[in-house]
């Protein structure tokens, strides 16, 4: 296991123990959430297979398992997909599978798999830009013929400010995060910030073309706006 995968998984197992309303999210709003999801991208999904990225503590899990056929709950903590088990035995679900991943890929889950890809609250915590590059081409690789990926992620504005703000960020991050030795200061929770021309040069080379979005402008990320993607393999 490389460093970066070591990190990712050693911050998440930590954060596994702690609230998982401040850290993860409030399990009482997740069908809500779920809901706003698809209804701001204009669509309805179910049946097939679908892939939850990064699963966490599954939340969301017994929601996404209501309306599709089989749910495939990935995450990179073993500690979170403990969590995530427990609460799918206490539902009584007996169409989710949980994988662990490396944080550096998928690989768990088989090429053009999926009908639907889930990715909420996720993306913001990868710690690089090759990082984030690399997990959309994997929903590419993932996704069957006419499948689409639901993919949420803060976008940061262009401009000057933005750009010297990020770069004091990813110096600042590895010196506090030595400081505090809290995972919440950890690059594998602060994660990195792409500009919208950044992330559509990457949704271009992993041939992900976008069917729908929105944006919400109040973000709490700062020089940031919450995109929310409608994605499908191909061009």
């Amino acid at each position: 296991m490389n460093r970066t995968a070591h990190e990712m998984r050693s911050a998440w197992d930590a954060i596994a123990d702690l609230d998982e309303r401040l850290y993860v999210g409030d399990p009482e709003r997740a069908e809500d959430e779920l809901m706003a999801l698809f209804g701001r991208l204009g669509a309805d999904p179910r049946g097939g297979t679908c892939v939850e990225v990064g699963c966490g503590s599954g939340r969301m899990t017994p929601h996404l398992a209501d309306r599709f056929d089989r749910v495939i709950a990935v995450d990179v903590s073993p500690r979170m997909i403990a969590r995530a088990e427990e609460r799918a035995r206490a539902r009584g679900l007996g169409n989710v599978v949980f994988e662990q991943t490396s944080g550096m890929d998928l690989a768990p889950v088989a090429s053009s798999s999926a009908g639907t890809i889930v990715c909420y609250l996720v993306l913001q915590h990868l710690p690089s830009r090759e990082l984030l590059s690399r997990y959309l081409a994997e929903f590419a690789r993932i996704l069957e013929r006419g499948g689409e990926a639901f993919v949420h992620l803060p976008v940061l504005g262009e401009g000057l400010v933005p750009r010297l703000w990020r770069q004091a960020r990813n110096v600042a991050v590895p010196v506090v995060s030595a400081l505090t030795n809290r995972p919440s200061s950890r690059a594998s929770f602060r994660g990195y910030r792409a500009t919208w021309g950044e992330v559509q040069r990457m949704l271009a080379e992993h041939e992900l073309t976008i069917v729908g979005h929105d944006v919400l402008r109040h973000s709490p990320y700062r020089f940031s706006v919450e995109v929310f993607l409608r994605l499908r393999r191909g061009r």
